[in-house]
């Protein structure tokens, strides 16, 4: 509903109606359809704006590789920072994407200290957060308009594939080989469709992350 409506003093029932003479008849007629006009444009901004449409997001070529200075993972972190999303308290879509991202960098943390264990709860949470962003938003975007202007990376399948990557060196730390085959398959796949939506030089550092990392055949 409209809140930017002029605000008229009260008057009698009466005397709103008896108006006479057709220059009054056509001022008011005139005033009741500007006043319309007006409220439909304000009513179309915030409708634009709540649905993120007044920021345009920038196209790029199919075939066009975002370069690592661009889309990284230091970016994405910096992007979610904020107040800390709990499963219980994750509403939105973003809600969970952001959640899964700070499961992630905390993951990432534990991970260069050797802390395996630690990092594979962090690791596997971001996961399940991932999964349910992409059961309503299932492909990548270089740079998505989650909200009004708030426009963001959005890898939901390539974080996937690196969290993957990671887990397959913290189950070989563990000394759990068939773990990390199995979570190796999982990453490729979610890899491979990160690609079918945007390439970045990311996503094929971490392609070339699973070659070194899978056992020779």
């Amino acid at each position: 509903m409209n809140r930017n409506k002029i605000k008229v003093s009260p008057l009698p029932w009466r005397e709103r109606i008896e108006v006479r003479g057709p220059k009054r008849i056509f001022h008011l007629f005139l005033a009741l359809v500007f006043g319309l006009v007006m409220a439909g444009c304000v009513t179309s901004q915030e409708e634009l704006h709540a649905h993120g449409d007044m920021t345009s997001v920038k196209t790029y070529p199919k075939d066009y590789v975002h370069p690592f200075t661009e889309i990284n993972l230091e970016k994405v972190i910096n992007e979610n920072r904020g107040l800390r999303v709990l499963e219980e308290n994750a509403t939105t879509v973003h809600d969970y994407y952001r959640g899964s991202v700070q499961e992630k960098a905390e993951g990432e943390s534990l991970f260069k200290e050797g802390k395996w264990e630690e990092a594979r709860i962090h690791l596997e949470k971001s996961n399940w957060f991932l999964r349910v962003v992409l059961k309503y938003l299932p492909e990548d975007e270089a740079y998505r308009n989650i909200y009004g202007d708030h426009v963001m990376i959005f890898l939901p399948n390539l974080l996937m594939a690196d969290n993957y990557l990671k887990l397959i060196k913290v189950y070989k730390n563990i000394k759990k080989d068939d773990e990390a085959v199995m979570v190796a398959e999982n990453g490729k796949n979610y890899l491979s469709q990160s690609l079918k939506s945007v390439k970045t030089e990311w996503a094929f550092q971490i392609k070339k992350g699973f070659e070194e990392e899978l056992p020779k055949r």
